[in-house]
């Protein structure tokens, strides 16, 4: 399956299992580019703890979630917020699928002026997607990660109370949180309205056709308990997991 879809539709995202690093799991010390150009590793950030998110100029639900993710990096500076510029959720006839790193560069630099991302750096992912792959490849998710690179916590569909939740919990056990299936987020028709306009209507019409399979498979993989035995818990609650249980060492 091509990494960079040039339409999108239910096949490009498995909703029903969980994929990708899990909580608890050893994060690798992948590389990728700054806005200005550098090559960076995730160590080169673990003086703190880092929120890891990822996000796309098309992605309605980074968008909507974004002035509450720049209120939280001012709220939290003990930590380091990266976001990581991934493949477009929703490509269309203004903004393509990625043909280079240079059109990836071109929208991440332009997602970053016309959309104020404040208190959080973009780091820029290969062309072929190798650390969105790593991390699971849907479109908006995010991590909490600790300085040894554990990952204390993740979730498949970023929700800025939720991660909030899980960041006062990180401080007070410093242990990862198991997963849990949680909703997805619901369309804001004003931020989608924006989005569409910006990334061309036919990817508006992409989406609303393949909105109603999207929601079905979503309640499907809560029904068969997508995570299992490790799936994850609500972060306000205190069930964390032992590293030594997973071979974390």
């Amino acid at each position: 399956m091509k990494y960079n879809y040039t339409k999108f539709a239910n096949k490009e995202y498995d909703l029903i299992h969980s994929s990708g690093i899990k909580s608890g799991e050893i994060i690798p010390n992948f590389s990728f580019l700054t806005l200005d150009g550098q090559t960076k590793t995730l160590s080169d950030f673990n003086n703190k703890p880092i929120i890891l998110e990822t996000g796309s100029i098309s992605c309605g639900m980074f968008a909507g979630q974004s002035k509450a993710m720049n209120q939280l990096a001012i709220e939290n500076k003990e930590f380091n917020f990266l976001l990581l510029y991934v493949r477009e959720a929703h490509p269309g006839k203004l903004i393509n699928a990625h043909n280079s790193i240079e059109q990836k560069f071109e929208l991440a630099n332009r997602l970053n002026t016309e959309d104020k991302i404040e208190n959080r750096k973009i780091i820029i992912d290969d062309i072929e997607g190798t650390v969105h792959k790593t991390l699971g490849a849907l479109p908006n998710m995010v991590f909490l990660i600790d300085t040894n690179r554990q990952v204390i916590f993740k979730d498949e569909w970023n929700n800025s109370k939720t991660l909030q939740n899980a960041i006062q919990e990180f401080k007070i056990t410093k242990k990862p949180l198991k997963q849990k299936w949680s909703m997805l987020p619901l369309p804001n028709i004003s931020v989608e309205y924006k989005i569409f306009k910006r990334t061309g209507w036919d990817a508006g019409l992409d989406f609303i056709i393949a909105l109603p399979k999207l929601i079905f498979s979503h309640l499907f993989s809560g029904l068969c308990n997508k995570y299992g035995n490790s799936g994850e818990t609500d972060p306000t609650s205190s069930e964390q997991i032992d590293p030594h249980e997973i071979g974390v060492n």
